[in-house]
C-alpha cells in the first residue's frame, strides 16, 4: 500500500461533518510506513490539497478539514465548535485537556447574564504562559497551572470560579449556593479540592471552602 492509498484509507474511516486534522493524517501515515521522510510528507499535502480540488475534503481553515454533509441545499459547513473541542478540550481518544472558563461559564451557571463573543478555554494546548487569541474560532486560550486531566478539570474549573480572574459581574445573590451546587452535581471531593488548591498555590479557594462548610 502506498501512501496515497493510506491516506485515503485514514480519510474513509473518518466521519462527516468532523474536524480533519492534516498533523493526524501525517502521523497517520508516518506510522503506516514507519518514516517521516520530508518528501513523504510533502506529499501528503499534494494528496489533501487534489481532495479539496476534487470536493472529497473542505478547508476550515489551514490544517483543519472535513468531509462536508450534503443536503437538499447543498453542503453544510463545519460546526466551529466541534473544531473548538477537538483542538483545545478533548483528544482523539475524548481525553480531556482543557475546558471553557470566564463569562462563558459563568453564563452557562447563571452567575451572570453577560453572553460573550469569545470564548475563554484554559488548555494544555497553550505551550506559552501568555494568552492566545484565535480569532477564526473566536476563543482566547489560556495555560493552566497544572497539567489537565480526566480526574482535575472540574476541580480546576471550579477553582476558576472562586477566583473570577476576569472579574465578571455576577447578578444573583445565592453565588455561594450556586458553586456549593456545581461541586455536589460534578460530585467533586473535598480532599482533592484541598490536594489540587496546594498544588496550584491557591490560598482563596481553602477560605470559600471555609465559608461554604459553615
Amino acid at each position: 500500500m502506498n501512501y496515497n492509498e493510506i491516506v485515503y484509507e485514514y480519510i474513509n474511516k473518518c466521519n462527516l461533518d468532523e474536524p480533519l486534522f492534516l498533523e493526524e493524517i501525517k502521523q497517520y501515515v508516518i506510522n503506516k510506513y514507519e518514516n517521516d521522510d520530508i518528501n513523504i510528507l510533502n506529499n501528503i499535502n499534494v494528496i489533501i490539497n487534489r481532495m479539496c480540488k476534487n470536493d472529497i475534503l473542505k478547508q476550515f481553515y489551514k490544517g483543519i478539514y472535513y468531509k462536508p454533509v450534503k443536503n437538499i441545499f447543498g453542503e453544510m459547513p463545519l460546526d466551529k465548535n466541534k473544531v473548538i473541542i477537538k483542538k483545545y478540550i478533548k483528544d482523539e481518544h475524548g481525553n480531556i485537556k482543557g475546558y471553557i472558563t470566564g463569562a462563558k461559564l459563568f453564563n452557562q451557571l447563571e452567575l451572570t447574564t453577560q453572553v460573550p463573543n469569545i470564548i475563554n478555554i484554559v488548555t494544555n494546548e497553550c505551550k506559552n504562559y501568555n494568552e492566545y487569541k484565535n480569532e477564526k474560532l473566536g476563543v482566547i486560550i489560556r495555560q493552566p497551572k497544572i497539567k489537565i486531566d480526566n480526574d482535575n478539570y472540574k476541580y480546576l474549573q471550579l477553582f476558576d470560579i472562586i477566583n473570577n480572574k476576569d472579574q465578571i459581574n455576577i447578578e444573583v445573590d445565592n453565588e455561594d449556593e450556586i458553586i456549593y451546587n456545581f461541586i455536589e452535581e460534578n460530585k467533586l471531593n473535598f480532599e482533592k479540592i484541598i490536594k489540587y488548591a496546594r498544588e496550584t498555590k491557591n490560598k482563596k479557594i481553602l477560605e470559600k471552602l471555609y465559608i461554604l462548610a459553615r
